[in-house]
């Protein structure tokens, strides 16, 4: 049997109905006829699948066969009301998955970020759930960046929440004290992104500490 940890779509189920034969049946014969079926999911998609069976097709939709026969055939609406909540419940992201929470709060920080995630998943399980927003990351990180402008105004108000955006990951004031006792600034961080967009904090704190240490020893 099937568990929860087992499966390829995790995805609740909404509605099925069963549609049309995937192949004629033969007159006289005792083979039981596979339909297609039309699932609805919690994502709100439509998805085709077949089986003997409702329970046989909830079965191949829930082990994710190959797209030929399960494949969303709707996308998912534009919700503009889409919160990280909302997405945490639709995708089953438990409290132990708190590294995937975290990053679906910092890196889908805004509606269309949070319904691009939505129409860019197929099946819901954690693990493509935290590649997903992996790719995305290093997405924005190197094609939708904040403009130097934007980050400076943010950094002189908040500049713990400006390196949360800039960086894209989770920064507390302790945090943020590393980074500024090492030497780090708002031109720094600039600088660092422009050379290497993906760099994640921890290493640009490192960078930092190591330039200081060359000019006090004169190297």
């Amino acid at each position: 049997m099937t568990t929860l940890e087992d499966k390829v779509n995790k995805q609740h189920i909404l509605d099925i109905v069963r549609m049309e034969t995937v192949w004629p049946q033969e007159v006289g014969s005792d083979d039981q006829e596979i339909h297609y079926y039309h699932i609805t999911d919690a994502l709100n998609r439509k998805w085709q699948t077949i089986g003997y069976n409702v329970s046989d097709a909830i079965e191949v939709f829930e082990n994710g066969k190959t797209n030929v026969w399960t494949r969303i055939i709707e996308p998912a609406p534009f919700n503009p009301k889409l919160t990280t909540n909302n997405l945490i419940q639709m995708f089953h992201i438990s409290p132990e998955d708190e590294h995937i929470r975290n990053a679906m709060q910092i890196i889908l920080n805004s509606v269309e970020r949070r319904n691009e995630f939505v129409a860019r998943s197929i099946y819901i399980n954690e693990q493509d759930t935290f590649n997903l927003l992996c790719n995305m990351k290093g997405e924005y990180l190197r094609q939708h960046q904040l403009t130097d402008e934007e980050f400076m105004k943010l950094y002189a108000a908040n500049p713990v929440e400006a390196l949360s955006v800039y960086f894209l990951e989770s920064v507390d004031i302790h945090l943020y004290w590393e980074w500024a006792g090492a030497g780090g600034t708002c031109e720094k961080a600039i600088q660092y992104k422009q050379e290497e967009p993906e760099m994640p904090l921890i290493q640009a704190i490192e960078r930092v500490e190591d330039e200081v240490d060359r000019y006090v020893s004169g190297y």
